[in-house]
């Protein structure tokens, strides 16, 4: 009897001890199961990081700051262009000018050679490179960088090329929070090119193109829309670019990469909008520049500036 009842209890141990790491051991399972099947998804489902081909943006959502927004900026511009806008803006952009002949009479093939972000250190060199080749350019500028070249602004006015504002600060937080934030710093610029410099321009670049998607993140989706209407009803001309240079793809591009760009992003193309950079470290566009210009002469094509008359190619159409 004593051996029967000490084996009882033996089992009757066994089982309380196996119920005991079964009620333990289940819910840890269940949540392993749980996170591979969460992670599954993830990988099944993945997180929409490239809904914006203009980079990790959340629009409209609240994020951190982008540390760097002129390098983001420069990151996104060249991706644009990389990426869709040039296609997209084929049949969805505003050229007015698609004719034989340009607005202004030219004939034939007419390229804008086109700088943003100066005036720079590299600004001068360029202005010489243009004059040995007899060619004018558009430089979109920023007011930040203008207030430590003033004598280079006036140089590049009195060499016959033209001047388009690219904002005061160039600042994506400030200006693309609303329509009225992003004309107060372009107006901010046109009265310091007014009273410093002596010259008023209606030509306008917006940071990033007129359909960049940084924007989102400060104003919402449809805040580039709102902002091209209200300044093109105040009279501005917005100007975007159907050949990029890619010197924005890294912080300094290696110069054939920015040669070989243009050569193959101009192709099939009679009016041409060149994206180019003119900042303290684009100094491989400069050493790029004469064989871009030596290039599109090869090709057939006369240069001009930008005007409200000239041919228009814009990214976001009204």
């Amino acid at each position: 009897m004593k051996q029967r009842n000490g084996i009882l209890w033996s089992i009757l141990a066994g089982c309380i001890a196996i119920s005991l790491i079964w009620t333990l051991w289940l819910p840890n399972l269940s949540h392993q199961g749980k996170l591979g099947s969460n992670n599954a998804a993830k990988e099944e489902h993945p997180a929409h990081s490239n809904e914006l081909a203009a980079g990790p943006v959340s629009p409209e959502s609240a994020m951190a700051p982008i540390p760097d927004y002129d390098r983001e900026e420069e990151r996104v511009t060249t991706q644009l262009s990389l990426q869709g806008n040039e296609t997209r803006a084929h049949t969805e952009a505003a050229v007015p000018s698609s004719q034989a002949k340009d607005a202004q009479g030219k004939p034939g093939k007419v390229a804008y050679l086109t700088f943003d972000d100066g005036p720079s250190r590299n600004t001068e060199r360029i202005l010489q490179i243009l004059s040995e080749h007899d060619v004018k350019a558009t430089f979109f500028i920023t007011g930040r960088a203008a207030e430590n070249y003033l004598s280079t602004l006036k140089h590049t006015v009195q060499m016959g090329h033209t001047l388009g504002n690219h904002t005061f600060s160039h600042d994506y937080q400030r200006i693309y929070t609303s329509v009225e934030a992003f004309k107060a710093d372009a107006d901010r610029l046109n009265r310091f090119l007014k009273d410093r410099v002596g010259v008023e321009t209606d030509l306008l670049r917006f940071p990033g193109g007129s359909n960049n998607r940084l924007s989102w993140r400060f104003g919402g989706r449809k805040v580039m829309n709102a902002i091209t209407r209200e300044m093109s009803k105040n009279g501005y001309q917005y100007f975007d670019w159907n050949v990029s240079s890619t010197d924005a793809a890294a912080v300094v591009q290696p110069k054939e990469e920015i040669i070989n760009a243009v050569k193959g992003n101009s192709a099939g193309k009679d009016r041409i909008i060149v994206l180019m950079h003119d900042m303290d470290v684009k100094t491989t566009t400069v050493e790029a520049l004469p064989e871009i210009i030596l290039y599109l002469k090869q090709q057939g094509y006369q240069f001009d500036v930008l005007s409200k008359h000239s041919f228009t190619f814009q990214f976001l159409k009204l």
